[in-house]
């Protein structure tokens, strides 16, 4: 059994029947004669045959890159091991690439004014039997043309297709997603991964003997069947048949969120933390989620860690959540889960800990949902860090998932075999909280800066250009999630925003400075989230969204945080009393500035309806309607970062007996919760 990738229903456009490569060249309908795609799968959308203009023959294949996708188009063919093979194709257009997936690859700059062609080679290892060709553009570039492709060298693999897959069932369902699982086919040649359809439709791909269908509707019925490939694009055919519905509900009434968009605290048991929120209560309803860590530097504490917060949020009338952060073990360093996840012992030691404290959440809230943000920074330090050498393919990133096996977590019999890559990893970790867990509902967390900080392009690009190169690095980031498989077994994708107060950095000219935002970086936020949570089919959280204010508010303070009934103004210098703009935009707010800071906080490129200037008063209205309409459920506050956020109180190495920032946060969250914004 293979490691298996799930992917989007609105994915891959692929090979629908068995066909053979033209003459000595290996590569199937080389040169688009057949007037459609057979042998190549596209990106959704993307990928046409033309008649004009071609190289040679009656047709070619156009390719349409667009500002958020490449355009690229595959193929998989059977080579024999340690043999050498040239690549060419005849191309047109800007920025064409072609190349085979983890071997060379060669592309051209320009235009050139017409047919230009490309050529590689290389040399296949002791145990490769198939490789990936791969043709396609670059965003924003344009459509381009490609023609006679050609591989040479000695051909591999069976004349015929694999056995038909058996034993087709729904192995579960939630509002969006349906997951299939089915019997490896035991005769004719191998198969190397399989193909689901809906109807003609190709809606999810695997390598596995699993698949999940994604970004459904809530309360639909869907009537699917599955193909065999093996290595030479051979394919089987159908199974037999399955129905399955979504649950109803979806974005409005799934079993972990409510019907309005949701609000989240950190939340560490303790004695003083425990007396503020029951305090709090008096006055009005509690945030709708609490939070907490579970660190790598202290795997043998996760269950009870998990047991206590678990049972404290149920007093409290708050959902858990908790957030495991072990691969990096509590070190945030850029490189240190790089090196844990190909460690075999550490993956041992991590994978009975999440065990544990899987275990224990089933234990402590048997059949309650208990949140899971998964490994915060782990994927943005690894894009960032290590994509380019491995093609942007998280299945190309070496890691030691077997460890899962070993150390007896999962079982080589009765669970999937999740690959030793980082893709096979993150569907184990995925699997493994949910086999324990099975009320669980857990999201990966992904970072603004996976790729680059893009949030104030519209600073210098203008607003246009800004938002389109905003949405195009979260497609990017989105691709190497996809990738990476986040969706497997996932409820949410998580993001979050630094989880510090900038004000700390106590810079004074707050426009030249990441970490400072304003309004119109804010809905860049928001347009980047709704990028990427609708390329992975999945609602979005915002988790670690610092708390404080920004200073000169209008909003009067309850007598019971502040007896002047105002909030002062935060020092910026003493502890808890830092800026931040998250607050103020998400819950509204006016606001005297002045100087820079006025200057700052008061632009609005993109004509914000929602924000408006009067002399020195800002005004910015609620946006989460806004972040309700891009597809977020809730909004996680609190600290990340060190000890530089305190909206409420938690236990950061002693208990903290109330509020930082005098009650604001406190205070806007009850208001709000008093009155929420509906899901749509």
């Amino acid at each position: 059994m293979l490691s298996s990738v799930a992917l989007l229903a609105t994915g891959l456009l692929a090979l629908a029947v068995p066909a053979h490569a033209d003459g000595s060249n290996l590569v199937v309908n080389s040169g688009f004669e057949t007037g459609d795609l057979t042998g190549w799968s596209c990106d959704a959308g993307t990928g046409s045959v033309v008649g004009s203009p071609v190289h040679s023959g009656s047709h070619a294949l156009a390719g349409a890159a667009g500002a958020s996708d490449d355009a690229q188009c595959v193929q998989t063919v059977a080579v024999q091991p340690n043999s050498a093979y040239t690549l060419s194709a005849y191309v047109q257009g800007a920025y064409v690439y072609l190349g085979a997936t983890g071997y060379s690859s060669t592309w051209t700059p320009g235009t050139g004014g017409g047919w230009q062609q490309l050529t590689t080679g290389f040399t296949t290892g002791a145990s490769t039997t198939s490789v990936t060709l791969y043709l396609h553009g670059w965003y924003g570039q344009g459509t381009y043309l490609a023609d006679d492709v050609s591989l040479t060298g000695p051909g591999g693999g069976p004349a015929q297709g694999p056995a038909t897959p058996t034993g087709l069932a729904v192995s579960a369902s939630t509002a969006s997603s349906i997951s299939l699982a089915w019997t490896e086919p035991g005769t004719g040649s191998a198969a190397t991964s399989y193909q689901v359809r809906e109807g003609s439709t190709v809606v999810a791909t695997s390598t596995a003997t699993a698949a999940t269908v994604t970004g459904l509707a809530a309360g639909t019925s869907h009537t699917y069947t599955v193909t065999a490939l093996d290595a030479a694009g051979h394919a089987s055919a159908a199974s037999a048949p399955v129905t399955a519905s979504t649950r109803s509900g979806g974005g409005t009434g799934a079993a972990w969120h409510p019907s309005y968009l949701s609000i989240g605290s950190v939340y560490t048991p303790g004695t003083g933390v425990d007396s503020f929120f029951n305090g709090l209560k008096a006055h009005g309803k509690l945030p709708d989620y609490g939070y907490e860590y579970l660190t790598g530097d202290n795997f043998g504490n996760w269950a009870a860690t998990t047991t206590t917060m678990v049972q404290h949020s149920a007093q409290l009338g708050m959902t858990p959540v908790m957030v495991e952060y072990g691969m990096n073990g509590n070190v945030d360093g850029t490189s240190v889960d790089y090196t844990n996840m190909q460690s075999a012992s550490w993956l041992t030691t991590y994978f009975q800990s999440l065990k544990n404290a899987a275990t224990a959440a089933n234990a402590a809230a048997p059949g309650k949902p208990v949140g899971w943000v998964i490994e915060p920074d782990m994927l943005g330090y690894l894009q960032q860090n290590y994509a380019a050498q491995y093609g942007g393919d998280a299945t190309r990133f070496p890691a030691a998932t077997s460890a899962a096996y070993a150390s007896g977590v999962l079982s080589g019999s009765g669970d999937p075999a999740f690959g030793n890559n980082l893709t096979g990893l993150v569907q184990a970790i995925s699997y493994t909280i949910k086999k324990y867990d099975p009320a669980a509902f857990l999201g990966w967390q992904v970072n603004t800066w996976g790729v680059r900080d893009a949030l104030k392009d519209t600073d210098t690009m203008g607003w246009t250009a800004g938002r389109q190169s905003v949405a195009s690095t979260g497609s990017q980031v989105a691709a190497f999630l996809e990738s990476a498989d986040i969706g497997y077994q996932a409820d949410f994708v998580a993001f979050d925003q630094w989880g510090q107060d900038f004000g700390i950095l106590h810079d004074p000219d707050p426009a030249a400075d990441v970490r400072y935002l304003n309004a119109a970086h804010w809905s860049n936020y928001l347009l980047y989230v709704q990028t990427i949570r609708q390329s992975l089919g999945l609602p979005a959280v915002l988790w670690q969204i610092a708390v404080g204010h920004l200073n000169s508010t209008r909003t009067p303070s309850p007598t019971y945080f502040n007896a002047s009934g105002t909030f002062p103004d935060l020092d910026n210098t003493s502890a808890e009393e830092n800026e931040d703009s998250a607050s103020t935009f998400f819950y509204g707010d006016s606001f005297t500035s002045s100087g820079n800071n006025l200057a700052f906080y008061s632009s609005d490129p993109g004509a914000d309806p929602k924000v408006s200037v009067s002399g020195s008063t800002v005004t910015w209205g609620s946006h989460l309607p806004e972040a309700a309409a891009a597809g977020v459920v809730a909004v996680l506050f609190g600290a990340g970062t060190g000890t530089s956020t305190y909206g409420v109180p938690e236990t950061s190495g002693t208990d903290q007996s109330g509020p930082g920032d005098f009650g604001y946060w406190a205070t806007r969250t009850q208001s709000y919760l008093a009155a929420p914004t509906p899901l749509p």
